[in-house]
């Protein structure tokens, strides 16, 4: 039912082709390996714990193109942070509607990291009140405000809105941020982001 479900909900997305389904968690990493698609989606249910981790670690680990979305009811900040660190592309939660889970298919097959909104609002308010210090090496506190924002999926345009800056000026604090910490592309930048600690 729940694989009928994704089918209908992807169906909108002409660009989006199904090539092939895992009964169950365990089989996804080998179903990757024959079928080498360009994005995985998983369903893993709360329940699944360390088994979802274990799942998503062996397809990134088996191919250095590997994207898996995951779409949880989990909404734990500590999980989601698992999740980012071993590889996920995607991370959205099983309320969102069809757009976002097809917008996060999209990120992910066109390399860029998806973050649902409301986790990554979580994220941010997650230690408020100065009990944990963020790690920043070389960056200003607005440079942090940028990285954090675009790490999470923001828009040039989404991130200068958030912030009350203009286009241009997030423009040229992107630039100066890939510049200064050697990055290339916004999945370094979230990699970046998640081992400095910089989204909680």
């Amino acid at each position: 039912m729940v694989r009928d479900g994704l089918r209908l909900l992807l169906e909108p997305a002409e660009e989006v082709k199904l090539i092939g389904e895992a009964e169950h968690l365990a089989e996804a990493p080998q179903k990757f390996r024959d079928l080498r698609p360009d994005v995985v989606l998983l369903d893993v249910p709360t329940v699944a714990g360390s088994s979802g981790l274990r799942a998503v670690s062996h397809i990134v680990k088996s191919s250095r193109d590997a994207r898996a979305v995951v779409l949880t009811n989990n909404d734990d900040i500590s999980y989601a942070r698992s999740m980012l660190e071993v590889g996920v592309s995607g991370y959205v939660l099983q309320h969102s509607s069809s757009p976002e889970l097809i917008t996060a298919v999209r990120t992910a097959a066109s390399g860029h990291k998806f973050i649902d909104q409301r986790l990554s609002d979580a994220l941010a308010n997650h230690h408020v009140g100065g009990k944990r210090k963020v790690n920043r090496p070389g960056l200003t506190q607005r440079e942090v405000d940028v990285v954090r924002d675009l790490a999470r999926g923001y828009t040039n345009a989404q991130t200068a809105s958030h912030l009350n800056l203009t286009l241009r000026t997030i423009e040229t604090y992107r630039s100066r941020i890939y510049r200064k910490l050697h990055l290339h592309n916004r999945a370094e930048l979230v990699h970046y982001a998640v081992a400095h600690e910089l989204l909680g």
